[in-house]
């Protein structure tokens, strides 16, 4: 453990003893890998950061066309529980739902005709 030389009575810091309990899920929401935080600490700009994720995701979508990459594809339809291992996407929870395999998408620059 990290002990800090000026606190002798210290005991010190164990990184193992919070292993796996600083992560957020529904459970412990201790807000230590909170994006934004929460409570009286919370980020005064979260409101203008989902909004500006929302516009650059809009400018994304209108640039770039997206679709499934078939060479990863499984037997498993997309709409079937995504519980199943072998789900193209799978899903697994924690403070947000993450994708257990990744979500491989073919992208491709969309032509956009200029604004003359």
């Amino acid at each position: 453990p990290y002990k800090n030389p000026d606190i002798p009575e210290w005991a010190g810091f164990d990184p193992d003893k919070w292993s796996g309990k600083l992560y957020p899920n529904e459970i412990a929401s201790d807000f230590a890998y909170m994006p934004f935080g929460g409570g009286a600490r919370k980020c005064v700009g979260d409101e203008f950061a989902v909004m500006e994720a929302a516009v650059t995701l809009a400018m994304v979508l209108r640039r770039f066309d997206f679709e499934f990459d078939s060479s990863k594809a499984t037997k498993v339809d997309i709409y079937d529980h995504p519980k199943d291992l072998d789900h193209p996407v799978g899903m697994r929870t924690g403070a947000t739902i993450h994708t257990r395999n990744g979500l491989h998408m073919i992208i491709k620059r969309r032509d956009i005709p200029s604004a003359a």
